[in-house]
């Protein structure tokens, strides 16, 4: 009886790490599938009739709708949450995070929305963790980062757009991961729940938009664009983008690390090239092809490290 008492103490915390594996891994596929419907909206954003502070409001207005309430609920943990933990939440996961992404896939395509955003957050939070708290990442896992900062730069030299054009878009993409690179940080740090985590990202950037929106500050096409162009960006951006895939990332990312995480997430950008090409009509040529490759490979070595 003892021993039978001994080997359940042993076997249920592997069970639950178990389980757990299994629903970070899940949380992470999910989420990878709606980020991979953010490159592509994010991109037809450039021949919509909704402007990006329209798209922005969208993205930020729905989850904070749902949302809000745990800004209350949790305030204790929000009141001892460091300034730069909600910093880099607020920023690198709320409207600032989508403009840059969104001004970015306006100059260049969903794949180097995809490639250059997801592909390359565990090169910005690696680089974040060794600026800012000192940690370098281990030989193996370096290794990772520079094939898939390789993989980034063969699909910048590959794009057939004028060097303005895709200098200007990769520089507000490569932004918008450091950006993202610092709101997965954050996150983890912040020990947060996904409901407090997901209010403190949308409420305040709903909040910001809001009046910039109705006195005309920036340019919107709110009210006038047509009903089943913004049912789409609601679903996609709103429900799914702002609302889902916050909270599935957050789980993945409790669950799962930041670092494990962060290379999940670079797999985006094949799943994102691969729907372009029907969807947006989004030549997937061979020198592209070959980039996302790359990308993938390091996504699959630093899973390994």
């Amino acid at each position: 009886m003892a021993y039978a008492s001994a080997a359940l103490k042993m076997s249920f915390p592997a069970m639950t790490r178990s389980r757990d594996g299994i629903i970070g891994y899940i949380a992470m596929g999910i989420t990878l599938s709606i980020w991979a419907g953010f490159a592509l909206s994010t991109r037809a954003t450039e021949s919509a009739r909704l402007e990006v502070a329209d798209v922005a409001f969208i993205r930020a207005c729905v989850p904070a709708l749902v949302l809000w309430p745990f800004l209350w609920l949790r305030r204790e943990q929000l009141r001892a949450l460091a300034l730069c933990n909600a910093l880099a939440l607020v920023v690198g996961g709320g409207a600032p995070f989508f403009i840059l992404a969104a001004i970015g896939g306006g100059f260049t395509s969903a794949t180097h929305v995809g490639a250059l955003i997801a592909g390359t957050v565990p090169v910005s939070v690696a680089l974040l963790m060794w600026l800012v708290f000192g940690q370098k990442p281990t030989y193996r896992g370096a290794r990772a980062l520079l094939i898939i900062s390789c993989g980034a730069l063969l699909l910048v030299l590959s794009s057939n757009a004028s060097v303005s054009h895709i200098a200007s878009g990769a520089a507000c993409l490569l932004m918008a991961s450091l950006a993202w690179g610092a709101y997965t940080i954050g996150l983890r740090r912040s020990g947060l729940d996904p409901m407090a985590a997901g209010a403190l990202v949308s409420v305040p950037s709903a909040l910001v938009l809001l009046p910039l929106i109705f006195s005309g500050t920036v340019p919107s096409n709110l009210f006038t664009s047509p009903a089943r162009e913004l049912i789409v960006f609601i679903l996609v951006q709103g429900v799914g983008v702002g609302l889902v895939a916050s909270l599935t990332y957050a789980v993945a990312i409790r669950l799962l690390g930041t670092d494990r995480s962060a290379a999940m997430g670079a797999a985006a950008p094949a799943l994102t090239s691969i729907l372009a090409w029907p969807i947006l009509g989004e030549t997937l040529s061979f020198p592209i092809l070959v980039a996302v490759v790359v990308i993938c490979a390091g996504i699959w070595h630093a899973n390994k490290s």
